[in-house]
C-alpha cells in the first residue's frame, strides 16, 4: 500500500516535476504534491498547509535553491529539504549542506530519491520525538512532589544552579527564575540549626566524589516549616567544577517518600516491573528453598523480542517503550501471584516460575506466552506483530547461584533465537559445552597469534576492461581459456589450527572482532602481505607495478596507533604507499564520519588507495560518500553471485557502477563465479574483478606460480574469498 506524502515542489519545469512525482510513485509514495516558483508562491505555500518535504531545484528563474532554503528555514517548521538537480556542482552541493539542506539527488540518478525521502522522513520522525520527550520530561520534572536540580560549586568558589524545575514554586515559594538568577536564596533556607550539617556534607561529598544524601530543615519565605532530603550524584568537570545532579523532596511523610526510594531501587523505571536486583533476591530465595524442600520445584524463562530493533527504528522510540509496557502488562496476564516477571534490561525480560509440578508446567505457561504474542498489537496506528524468543531453566539441586541460572536461561534463549524466531529452547548441559568451546576458540585465538598458526591467501584481482579480450566480451563468454591482466592480490587470512586443521574466517574472525584479537591479527595481516608483496617485486620485476589489498575491521580503525603502525611497516619492507589497498567495509565508514575521513585523509597523504568493501550491502548516503577520499568500490559478491540481466540484483550493481563513474572511483565485482557474470559486468563497465572464474584464493607458492607464468586463465567454481 502507497504511503501518503505531501510534496512541496520548488521547480520551474513542469516536466522535471513530474520526472519527480513518477520517481516517488515508484519508491511507493503516494504524492500529493504543489509546484511553486517564486518566493511569493513559496512563502503562501509553506502557510497554507502541512508538508512532508520540501524538493527543490537549484536554479530557478529569479529564485533558487539557497533562497528557499532559507525561507523554509524562517518559517519554523521542521520540514526536510531535499535538493533535486541536473547541474549543481559538489562545491555548491556542500555548501547547501553545511547550510541546512538534509540531502541532494542528481535528475540524471532519481532511483536515491525515495530511499533519500523515506530516511529524511525518518529523521524528522526523530527529531519530533525528542522534543516531545524533551517536553514531557519538563512536565513530569514540574509536577513530581519536589525539585529536579542541577547544583554547580564552581572552582573560584561561586555558587550557580544551572537547572531547576518547576517544583521549587511549591517547595520553595520561589520561581525558577528567581533561584537560577541568584542560588543564595534557596541556601538562606536553610534553618538556622541545620546549616553547619548540611554545609559539612555537602563538603565532604565535594572531597570524596560520593553522592551527597542529607535531610535538613528550611524554613519558606511565608514562614513554614519542612523537612526536605537531597539526594544527588556527583560530575567533576574538566575545569574542576563540581556538579550535584539531584532531587530535592518533602519527607514531612518520611515513610511515604522511604517506600518510593524502595520501589524504585527495585523496579524499572519504565514498565514497572521488578528489575534485575529483585530478581537476583527472588532467585536466591528459590534456589535455598529447592535445597531445604525435596518436593519445591521452580523454572526459569529467558525472554527476547525478535526484531524489537525493528520497531524503534521504524516507529521511533516513543512506541518502543510503549510496546515495552504492553508487553509487559500481557506477560503479568500468564502468571500467578507467587510468580514474578522482571525486566532485566533492553527488550529482555525474566519469569520465575515459583512452586511447579514439572517441567511440563513450565513448557505449557510458555507456549501460552508464544501464542499470545501473535496477536497484532496497534501502535501508531499501525499494527504490529512482535514475536520472542524463550529459554527454559528447570530447577536442580546444581545450581548454587542466581547467576547461573540467568546464564544457562539466556544460552537457551539464544539457541531458539537461532534456530527460529517465536521459539523456545530447554537448557541442557550441551548448551553450555559449546558456549564453554567458544571461549576455549578464544584463547586458541590468543594461543594462534603467538604460535603463527595462521596464514596469508592470495587471490588475484584483474582488469577485465583491458585489451586482453580484444574487444570482444562475446569472444569470452565462450572461450574458458582467454588470458587476462593481473593488476593485484587480496591478502585473506586462515588459519591452520593444530588439532582441527584448516579454519576458515566466518569461523574466527567474529569471535576475534569481539574480543578486539582482529586487531592483532590484521597488523600481522598487514605486515606478513607487505613483505610478501616486496618480495615479488624483487623476484617479479617485470609484473610490477601490483596492489596489494588488505582488509582493515572496525577495531584497527579506532586505534590511535593505526597510522604509525602502517608507516612502521612500509618503512621496515621498503614498499611505497601506492603499492597498497585497504580495504574498508562501508558499515564502517559512517559511524564515526569526521573521524573517518580524518584518518582516511592521512592515508591518502601517504598515496595508499581506499576501497569500500562489500558496497551496497549497508547503508550508505551520498551525503557521506561524496565526502570520503576513496578510490575504489568493490561490489558486494551477493549481487554479482545472484545477477540475472535485467533483475533486481543486475540493477544495483548497474547503479553502483555508474555511481562510481560520477563520484570518480573505480569499481572492483567480487564473487565473478561465471563467464556470463564476467560479460555482464564488462558491458555495464566494471573495471575489475575477482572471483573463481579467474582464481580461488591461493597460498604464496602457488601465486609465485601464477607471476612466473605471466598470465591468468579463467577458470570455473564457486566463489569465495
Amino acid at each position: 500500500m502507497s504511503e501518503p506524502l505531501n510534496v512541496l515542489m520548488v521547480e520551474d519545469s513542469e516536466i522535471d516535476a513530474m520526472l519527480v512525482i513518477r520517481e516517488l510513485r515508484r519508491g511507493g509514495f503516494n504524492p500529493i504534491w504543489q509546484r511553486v516558483q517564486t518566493v511569493e508562491e513559496l512563502h503562501t505555500a509553506l502557510n497554507s498547509r502541512t508538508w512532508d518535504v520540501i524538493i527543490s531545484d537549484y536554479r530557478l528563474p529569479g529564485f533558487n535553491a539557497p533562497m528557499a532554503l532559507e525561507i523554509a528555514k524562517q518559517s519554523q517548521k521542521d520540514i526536510p529539504f531535499i535538493l533535486v538537480s541536473g547541474t549543481i556542482g559538489e562545491v555548491s552541493a556542500v555548501e547547501m549542506m553545511k547550510a541546512g539542506a538534509h540531502d541532494y539527488v542528481m535528475k540524471d540518478n532519481l532511483s536515491r530519491l525515495s530511499v533519500a525521502v523515506r530516511r529524511e522522513l525518518r529523521d524528522a520522525q526523530v527529531r519530533a520525538e525528542h522534543q516531545q520527550a524533551q517536553n514531557l520530561l519538563q512536565t513530569l520534572a514540574s509536577n513530581i512532589p519536589g525539585i529536579i536540580y542541577s547544583f554547580v560549586y564552581h572552582f573560584d568558589g561561586s555558587i550557580v544552579f544551572e537547572y531547576i524545575s518547576f517544583g521549587c514554586l511549591d517547595l520553595l515559594e520561589l520561581t525558577p527564575d528567581q533561584i537560577l538568577e541568584n542560588a543564595s536564596l534557596c541556601l538562606a533556607q536553610i534553618h538556622i540549626d541545620d546549616r553547619a550539617g548540611c554545609y559539612a556534607a555537602a563538603k565532604q561529598s565535594a572531597q570524596t566524589l560520593n553522592p551527597f544524601s542529607y535531610e535538613w530543615r528550611l524554613v519558606t519565605p511565608s514562614g513554614k516549616l519542612k523537612w526536605v532530603q537531597a539526594n544527588a550524584r556527583l560530575e567533576c568537570r574538566e575545569n574542576g567544577d563540581i556538579v550535584w545532579h539531584g532531587v530535592l523532596l518533602d519527607v514531612s511523610d518520611r515513610k511515604q517518600a522511604q517506600e518510593l526510594i524502595i520501589h524504585n531501587a527495585l523496579h524499572d523505571p519504565l514498565t514497572d516491573l521488578p528489575n534485575r536486583t529483585l530478581l537476583v533476591e527472588r532467585l536466591e530465595l528459590s534456589i535455598d528453598r529447592a535445597k531445604r524442600i525435596e518436593t519445591y520445584r521452580y523454572a526459569v524463562l529467558f525472554l527476547d523480542l525478535d526484531r524489537f530493533k525493528v520497531i524503534n527504528d521504524s516507529l521511533g522510540h516513543l512506541a518502543g517503550d510503549q510496546l515495552l509496557k504492553t508487553i509487559a502488562l500481557k506477560l503479568k496476564t500468564h502468571l500467578r501471584k507467587i510468580d514474578l516477571v522482571a525486566r532485566i534490561g533492553g527488550d529482555e525480560f525474566v519469569i520465575l516460575l515459583e512452586d511447579i509440578s514439572g517441567i511440563e508446567k513450565a513448557i505449557q505457561i510458555t507456549e501460552r506466552i508464544l501464542k499470545d504474542f501473535q496477536t497484532p498489537l496497534i501502535l501508531n496506528d499501525s499494527e504490529v506483530v512482535i514475536s520472542t524468543s524463550i529459554g527454559i531453566v528447570l530447577e536442580t539441586k546444581n545450581y548454587a547461584h542466581a547467576s547461573d541460572l540467568l546464564r544457562d536461561a539466556d544460552i537457551a534463549m539464544y539457541r531458539a533465537k537461532a534456530q527460529d524466531r517465536s521459539s523456545y529452547k530447554i537448557f541442557d548441559i550441551g548448551m553450555h559445552t559449546q558456549a564453554v568451546n567458544r571461549l576455549t576458540l578464544e584463547t586458541d585465538i590468543r594461543k594462534a597469534l603467538e604460535r603463527e598458526e595462521f596464514v596469508i591467501y592470495y587471490q588475484p584481482i584483474v582488469d577485465i576492461l583491458g585489451d586482453a579480450y580484444g574487444g570482444s566480451t562475446q569472444h569470452v563468454s565462450r572461450e574458458l581459456q582467454q588470458a587476462v591482466r593481473l593488476i593485484g592480490f587480496e591478502a585473506l587470512v586462515r588459519w591452520q589450527h593444530p588439532t582441527r586443521g584448516f579454519i576458515l574466517p566466518e569461523e574466527f574472525v567474529p569471535v576475534a572482532e569481539e574480543t578486539g584479537l582482529i586487531v592483532q591479527i590484521d597488523r600481522w595481516m598487514f605486515y606478513k602481505a607487505c613483505q610478501q608483496l616486496a618480495n615479488w617485486k624483487t623476484k617479479f620485476a617485470s609484473h610490477f607495478p601490483l596492489k596489494m589489498s588488505i582488509n582493515l575491521s572496525a577495531q584497527d580503525i579506532r586505534q590511535a596507533s593505526l597510522i604509525n603502525s602502517i608507516d612502521q611497516t612500509l618503512a621496515q619492507t621498503g614498499l611505497e604507499g601506492d603499492s597498497i589497498a585497504l580495504e574498508i567495509t562501508e558499515s564502517m565508514l559512517i559511524e564515526n564520519i569526521s573521524q573517518t575521513i580524518d584518518l582516511l585523509t592521512q592515508l591518502k597523504d601517504r598515496k595508499i588507495q581506499i576501497s569500500i568493501d562489500d558496497f551496497g550491502s549497508g547503508y550508505s548516503s551520498l551525503n557521506y560518500l561524496h565526502r570520503l577520499p576513496a578510490d575504489n568500490l568493490k561490489i558486494d559478491r551477493s549481487f554479482v553471485s545472484q545477477m540475472q540481466e535485467g533483475n533486481r540484483n543486475y540493477q544495483v550493481v548497474s547503479t553502483i557502477i555508474a555511481l562510481s563513474n560520477q563520484l570518480g572511483l573505480a569499481v572492483i565485482a567480487e564473487g565473478i563465479e561465471t563467464p556470463q557474470q564476467l560479460q555482464w559486468l564488462q558491458e555495464l563497465g566494471c573495471e575489475f574483478g575477482q572471483g573463481y572464474v579467474f582464481s580461488k584464493p591461493l597460498r604464496y607458492e602457488t601465486a609465485e606460480v601464477l607471476l612466473a607464468s605471466q598470465s591468468m586463465y579463467l577458470s570455473s567454481g564457486k566463489s569465495g574469498k
